[in-house]
């Protein structure tokens, strides 16, 4: 049997271009149109501080103005030094309700909670770490502490106000997360617990939507 082909006409054949040309413009505008739309559902974070700012009628009728505000959760800031082998950094511990934490975790294991602080490292936490000579952790030496976490003798000391000497004790690491990536968190009862008071003007935000969030940032930042 044999098969007629057809020549497409120039005006087919221009049809069949413009087509071609129309689908790709939708499939990408709707490739776009996903993006920006996840962009407008993905929930950002950070911790903020209400100081010079009172809870009150007023200021909870403000926060209701602010597009996308998801929550606005208790966090404890903590300053210690941390110490893992010849290694030691400042840092600050954050204590948040983790159940309302936006978080990838990259490794875990099972650790229960007790008297001793027990952490949770991003995974660009530790890029402050020196060595007794001052020297910093190589990329390498980071990611071998974030792979060995969980049989590594870790040890801090609280470095707030009125601490005036080192006072070592042991801290455990149930996880590393891979975002967010920067901070070092704990349970917010822990944190609580082990910065010894019921008060704090910190708070972890989280807003829906990138443009919310810059804006609800921009709200407390000029307070």
């Amino acid at each position: 049997m044999k098969i007629k082909r057809q020549r497409l006409s120039g005006s087919g054949m221009v049809f069949l271009v413009f087509s071609v040309g129309l689908l790709v413009f939708f499939c990408t505008f709707g490739l776009q149109m996903i993006r920006v739309f996840s962009e407008g559902k993905k929930p950002y974070q950070s911790v903020v501080s209400l100081e010079g700012l009172e809870w009150g009628e007023e200021f909870v009728a403000e926060l209701k103005k602010i597009p996308g505000l998801h929550s606005l959760a208790p966090a404890v800031e903590i300053p210690v030094r941390l110490r893992a082998e010849d290694y030691t950094m400042d840092a600050v511990w954050t204590g948040v309700e983790l159940e309302g934490l936006e978080m990838q975790v990259s490794r875990s294991r099972e650790v229960p909670l007790g008297s001793t602080p027990v952490l949770l490292l991003g995974e660009g936490s530790l890029a402050a770490m020196t060595d007794r000579n001052g020297h910093g952790a190589s990329e390498e030496k980071q990611k071998e502490f974030l792979e060995r976490y969980g049989e590594m003798d870790w040890q801090y000391c609280l470095t707030g106000e009125g601490e005036e000497e080192e006072n070592w004790k042991p801290c455990l690491v149930a996880a590393t997360l891979a975002s967010p990536a920067d901070g070092i968190y704990m349970a917010y009862g822990q944190a609580e617990t082990l910065a010894g008071t019921k008060e704090t003007d910190r708070f972890l935000l989280t807003v829906r939507g990138k443009g919310n969030y810059e804006r609800a940032l921009g709200y407390f930042q000029c307070h």
